[in-house]
């Protein structure tokens, strides 16, 4: 069934949240074939996954993207389609301690029909999750000499989502305006980061009320290489009525410590 933010849309200026409301909404509908397969690999302790699958959508909610916040059009304007692969392999480099490496393959698009489409939104469109390739690694090890002490690294890479660009609007006083141009036209950067992190393990009782005491101590370096990664763009006019991209970006380089205690 709908979400109450798909029933309800953008209220238009002036119309209350329930007056918005679309009782007619349909429920979001998709046929799937997927396809996979296993593989263990005994000496190598390694697993192998992978998975293709289609996804034919049907009565689409399309929605936008301002500000990290999901804007529901509150109605069933389109169709669509997913598809892709996914691929994981999973295993020990070290007994005891489990590592992997993921790839996923996408493409998402839509259509809207003929009722709901403009000039900004003919033909096949990206989806707003339409990112194409996606990397994800985590391999974790020991230090030679000292089973206590591990060392993780992780690196994580997605190519760059789609967004709408602005083009010029009407014109208020000596301020051009803006308004949404050609739906999910353009892209972001592409996302990046490395991570690394050691962890110390400590046993404070062998013989605790319900077993062993441990302190597990992790410190982590997020964002090594202090990569830029842009989530969001947001367009400001400047004196002049210049309009200037400002960047949302996530979090630079950053250092992250935490305790845990098993018991």
């Amino acid at each position: 069934a709908p979400t109450y933010r798909e029933l309800r849309g953008q209220p238009e200026p002036g119309e209350t949240i329930l007056g918005a409301l679309n009782h007619d909404l349909r429920s979001q509908r998709s046929i799937q074939y997927v396809a996979g397969v296993e593989h263990f690999l005994p000496q190598q302790r390694f697993y192998l996954r992978g998975e293709v699958y289609y996804k034919a959508l049907h009565n689409l909610v399309t929605y936008d993207i301002e500000n990290v916040r999901v804007l529901y059009s509150g109605e069933n304007d389109a169709d669509g389609f997913v598809y892709g692969l996914d691929l994981q392999l999973r295993g020990e480099f070290v007994p005891g301690l489990e590592s992997w490496v993921n790839y996923s393959f996408l493409v998402a698009r839509e259509r809207f029909r003929p009722a709901f489409a403009d000039e900004h939104r003919q033909g096949l469109l990206p989806r707003p999750t339409d990112q194409r390739h996606t990397l994800s690694l985590f391999v974790q090890d020991y230090i030679p000499g000292d089973m206590t002490w591990k060392i993780h690294l992780r690196t994580l890479f997605g190519s760059g989502l789609p967004y709408t660009p602005p083009i010029p609007g009407p014109r208020l006083g000596n301020l051009v305006t803006q308004v949404p141009g050609d739906r999910f036209s353009a892209r972001y950067p592409r996302y990046f980061r490395f991570d690394i992190g050691l962890t110390k393990n400590i046993a404070v009782f062998e013989h605790g009320l319900s077993g062993p005491i441990r302190l597990e101590l992790t410190g982590e370096i997020l964002n090594v290489f202090n990569m830029v990664n842009t989530v969001e763009y947001t367009w400001v006019p400047d004196a002049a009525g210049i309009w200037n991209r400002i960047p949302t970006r996530l979090t630079p380089r950053t250092l992250n410590v935490r305790l845990r205690v098993d018991f």
